[in-house]
């Protein structure tokens, strides 16, 4: 999509995923922007303090981007912040959950490909964390609905194997199966209440999401172990 982008001057509202700064003071920005997808973008002497772009240089800064598109990549002109996330800073919990989704973008969005509703998702997802939303609990949303988005997500409902509906469940590679099914697959006991639980978290309304599960959350490990099978589910991207 970025090489269909005609040479020019281009606004467009995104997000910094990563900044690398080269030894002659030149930084390289990869930004997702709306209607684009991931890009890198040049701010030649910016790291030698000749341009000053303020916070909005730095991972996690949301705003408009005036950009130029030259014959072979995007400068940036300048850039108007709307959400630098930094009341995070004093959260280290808070913060690492969104770094990590952050690097998971990095990892797995193809350069040039819009994806705009995963990048709303990024967003009002960290926007639940900064309002004091359960990081895991918000991370487990976040994958989830991202998984969704891609067509890679597991039923939390029905048998993998046979389509009966879910009570007690029992977790594989690939997905939830019923006790029954689950003698020939094998994996981990999930209870009722807790594939519920997951449920609940993935599907309730985003103003439901801080009442029902409040920073700090409990159960750190059962939240822990659930973003891990979710993020096994981007092996099947490879």
């Amino acid at each position: 999509m970025s090489d269909t982008v005609p040479q020019g001057l281009v606004r467009q509202s995104g997000v910094v995923l990563r900044r690398d700064a080269g030894p002659e003071g030149n930084v390289s920005l990869y930004l997702l922007l709306k209607g684009i997808g991931p890009v890198w973008v040049s701010a030649p002497g910016a790291g030698r303090g000749r341009i000053r772009f303020g916070g909005g240089m730095e991972p996690l800064s949301w705003g408009n981007f005036n950009l130029y598109k030259g014959t072979r990549r995007f400068y940036l002109k300048s850039v108007d912040v709307k959400e630098d996330f930094w009341s995070l800073r004093s959260s280290p919990e808070k913060l690492r959950a969104l770094l990590e989704w952050d690097r998971l973008l990095c990892l797995h969005l193809v350069p040039g490909l819009p994806c705009d509703e995963l990048a709303a998702l990024f967003y009002w997802s960290s926007i639940l964390v900064r309002d004091g939303a359960d990081p895991q609990t918000v991370e487990w949303r976040f994958l989830r609905k991202w998984l969704d988005l891609w067509g890679l997500a597991p039923s939390l409902t029905c048998c993998l194997s046979c389509g009966k509906p879910l009570g007690d469940a029992v977790w594989n590679a690939e997905g939830l199966n019923c006790p029954e099914c689950a003698r020939r697959s094998g994996g981990s006991r999930l209870a009722d209440g807790q594939r519920k639980l997951l449920v609940s978290a993935a599907e309730c309304p985003f103003d439901e999401v801080k009442r029902l599960f409040p920073f700090p959350g409990n159960d750190r490990e059962f939240w822990k172990d659930g973003c891990k099978r979710m993020k096994e589910f981007f092996g099947f991207l490879k």
